[in-house]
């Protein structure tokens, strides 16, 4: 199912939020221009091989840094939110 068809079926149901994860998905929903907020985890393990984040999209993304949190494991949150880029 496309993404603006998962939100169309979530919404009618009532939800308003949704947590969009895996590489493939999240992909799918920035090429289409739905995410509004990133949360993104960085763990101190480099991982061999897997399906990448972040993949081409047509255009430019912008997203604000608002907080990063620091973990004593060494996790580290990072918070953003999506920004209106104006053309040059």
């Amino acid at each position: 199912m496309p993404p603006r068809q998962i939100l169309r079926h979530l919404s009618d149901e009532g939800f308003s939020n949704l947590y969009i994860d895996g590489g493939k998905v999240i992909q799918a929903f920035l090429k289409e221009d739905l995410i509004d907020e990133l949360v993104i985890a960085k763990v101190p393990v480099l991982i061999g091989n897997g399906i990448p984040l972040f993949d081409e999209l047509d255009r430019d993304v912008g997203f604000k840094h608002i907080r990063t949190e620091v973990f004593s494991n060494g996790l580290v949150r990072s918070y953003y939110e999506k920004f209106i880029q104006t053309p040059v």
